[in-house]
């Protein structure tokens, strides 16, 4: 952790001017110090709310997020001049990227965020213990994620449990093993004491599930994560919205699907500072999301193996997926309520092969292509950033029947609740092989992609099944598996004295 960006040093000058020592010993009325912020229950809400406000700033998931996860996988294409989007694409980022550093930056800012909270919650004496286990419990919801988060991409990392108070406070990287054991004993700590119900978009049980199954996915831990998500199946709280594309604009947030999704409004314009900070709920509160995959920019657009791989008839297939008109808009294709408009797409790369024809793709999924009006120069969007869903969490728990000799008739109907709902034929019907547990475990990759696509899952899931021997990702991506986590950035190396260059993630100098 950078604490350098994080602690500000304060240099006192005291000059005798024939003052009294009274004079020189008098404190700055407006300063709060952290020892003495925590007496209210106001007081540790609000310093909870930071974290959310922390996870919806420019370096997360304002932008950051989306542009890093997606690009590490093999659906995605870079067009921008933004340095790291083809270098991701390619699997070339270095540990000087500034971007893999704010990234790395943020989410540790995030966590010193909420050790404060968690410092402050156990020195408390005025909060009910009841209040202060809640807001620990919220606290260590929004830590687990940003510590699953950082051992997703980065793998070994170091662990800050309490608040950091100066350069003597550094820690040494941790294993990648360790980290992902710190994000999943804070998100289990979050399961046991979260409300299932609770303000929106803030944590409760529901979504402290989702995040805690996801890590252990991610970390092989197959019979504990399924137990975790048949418990969010049982609480009968989420479900799927009939008609998928509703997910994903503005009109439609918070209505059943979404286990936990990042709030946008519709104030202000887009925070562009360079410091990646974002008030909860501030001026600045709309996200560029649509702008950023939109037809104007396109840093990030459909690949050729994503256009491959959706069926539809045009393409020679035995039936068009209904999801491909809520993922996909060609150049020269008209959309709007009544069709009115005509897409005009820009053409900076290089156009994809459709039905034999060059063509350029991009994506309509979290547009705002359905609204009645011309797409504008410059899309913002209000709409929230769905970070996991209830589709997630049924294609998830079809996973561990297929990968742990489970019911593989219940694995099926699974996959068949989430190809029902977009009107897809049934695996049977589409003539998808799933007689095997080896068959409905092809069937799910390729239901994952399908459904999920640009939702920052992808490549987390080609890094596990690369891992597991389930699809060979260094293929997909066309670079070696040593690039499928990011570089320790250099100024960690420098600024943390207990970090060398030979902590630096495999490949990179």
């Amino acid at each position: 952790m950078r604490l350098t960006s994080i602690l500000s040093i304060v240099v006192l000058l005291f000059v005798n001017y024939s003052c009294s020592e009274d004079d020189l010993t008098q404190l700055d009325p407006n300063r709060i110090d952290p020892e003495d912020f925590f007496e209210s229950e106001g007081q540790l809400d609000a310093a909870i709310i930071s974290g959310y406000a922390s996870m919806r700033s420019q370096h997360l998931t304002l932008r950051h997020y989306y542009i890093m996860h997606d690009l590490m996988d093999d659906h995605h294409t870079a067009t921008s001049a933004m340095q790291i989007a083809p270098e991701l694409n390619l699997g070339q980022q270095n540990s000087s990227s500034r971007h893999v550093r704010e990234l790395f930056d943020a989410l540790y800012d995030m966590i010193h965020r909420m050790n404060t909270a968690l410092d402050g919650i156990a020195s408390n004496t005025t909060v009910s213990e009841e209040k202060k286990t809640e807001f620990e419990a919220e606290a260590k919801f929004l830590r687990g994620w940003a510590y699953n988060e950082i051992a997703t991409l980065w793998g070994g990392a170091p662990i800050y449990l309490t608040r950091s108070l100066s350069t003597e406070d550094y820690k040494p990287r941790s294993s990648r093993e360790d980290v992902f054991a710190q994000a999943q004993s804070d998100l289990r700590f979050a399961v046991e004491n979260l409300a299932e119900s609770r303000t929106l978009g803030r944590g409760n049980k529901g979504s402290a599930r989702g995040f805690l199954a996801r890590s252990l996915m991610q970390s092989g831990d197959l019979v504990e994560a399924r137990e975790v998500l048949n418990d969010i199946v049982a609480m009968d709280k989420y479900f799927l919205l009939e008609n998928y594309g509703d997910n994903f604009i503005v009109e439609n947030d918070f209505l059943g699907e979404a286990l936990f999704e990042v709030i946008f409004a519709p104030n202000g314009g887009y925070n562009w500072d360079d410091s990646g900070d974002s008030s909860w709920g501030g001026p600045n509160s709309q996200s560029a999301r649509a702008q950023e995959y939109g037809p104007f920019w396109r840093n990030a657009v459909p690949s050729q193996a994503l256009i491959d791989l959706i069926p539809h008839v045009d393409k020679g297939d035995s039936y068009t997926d209904p999801r491909w008109d809520e993922i996909i808009i060609l150049n020269g294709e008209r959309y709007g309520p009544n069709k009115e408009f005509v897409i005009d797409i820009n053409a900076n790369s290089a156009p994809i092969n459709y039905a034999g024809k060059e063509v350029l793709a991009n994506f309509y999924k979290y547009g705002i292509y359905y609204r009645g009006e011309e797409v504008p120069g410059f899309q913002l969007t209000s709409s929230n950033l769905i970070i996991m869903r209830y589709a997630d969490v049924l294609l998830l728990l079809a996973e561990t029947e297929a990968r742990t000799g489970g019911d593989l008739d219940r694995a099926r109907d699974l996959i068949n609740q989430v190809r029902a709902r977009v009107g897809a034929p049934l695996l049977d019907e589409a003539g998808i092989p799933n007689g095997s547990a080896d068959e409905i475990m092809d069937a799910i990759v390729f239901e994952r992609a399908v459904e999920l696509v640009t939702e920052q899952v992808r490549g987390r899931d080609l890094r596990r099944w690369h891992e597991a021997g389930i699809v060979n990702a260094e293929a997909l991506l066309g670079y070696n598996a040593q690039k499928f986590l990011l570089p320790i950035p250099l100024d960690e190396i420098i600024n943390n004295p207990l970090i060398s260059q030979a902590d630096q993630n495999p490949g990179y100098n």
